[in-house]
């Protein structure tokens, strides 16, 4: 009796330490061939991570998320693939959805408003798209992808276990196809941090 009383205690202990961080993001096109295809600031994204607290100040885990850029460019004449012109609207897509390990470290635990630096390595699905009227190509593609980002924990709620969240980040997104390169983009993110019991 007294093994499973102390076996349910050290798991509700570790269920603490085990945190949701939910955020809205927006994307900014930051790379010369990125912005090209896409000028427009993204403001379709989000970002999630489950984070383990290893101790008060490292967090380890996973994230996951996405950010959808667009731009609409005015009639124009263009060329195909297969050299013919063609006169149409032309418009890119490209989202972004990367997988990866992530690591955040807090720099002041015990302070009202916490800043906090962090990084995230793993893997991101490009889907992108270019149409010149009704016609169009999709293509997808899988490749590396690294985060490094800062901001603020600001805790809330009675035992401050819940953070309001904000910061930034580089979303370093290399690739190549076609004419399209290095997707690499600024992202602004805010959202809220609470514990899974």
């Amino acid at each position: 009796m007294a093994v499973t009383v102390l076996l349910f205690a050290g798991l509700d202990a570790s269920a603490q330490r085990i945190k949701l961080n939910i955020n809205y993001g927006v994307g900014i096109p930051a790379s010369a061939n990125f912005k090209d295809y896409v000028s427009n600031t993204s403001f379709r994204g989000w970002n999630a991570n489950l984070l383990y607290d290893v101790n008060d100040q490292l967090a380890v885990g996973l994230g996951i998320g996405s950010q959808s850029f667009y731009q609409r460019y005015p009639r124009a004449v263009y060329k195909t693939v297969e050299g013919s012109d063609i006169s149409a609207e032309m418009t890119n897509t490209v989202t972004a959805m990367p997988i990866m390990v992530q690591g955040q470290f807090n720099l002041l635990p015990e302070a009202t408003v916490q800043p906090y630096v962090g990084l995230g390595v793993g893997g991101n699905l490009i889907l992108y798209n270019q149409y010149l009227g009704e016609f169009g190509d999709s293509r997808s593609k899988f490749g590396f992808a690294a985060r490094p980002e800062a901001g603020v924990y600001i805790p809330v709620g009675r035992y401050k276990e819940s953070s309001i969240v904000i910061g930034g980040a580089y979303n370093y997104l290399p690739f190549k196809e076609d004419n399209l390169k290095n997707l690499n983009n600024i992202g602004i993110h805010a959202g809220f941090k609470f514990p899974l019991r």
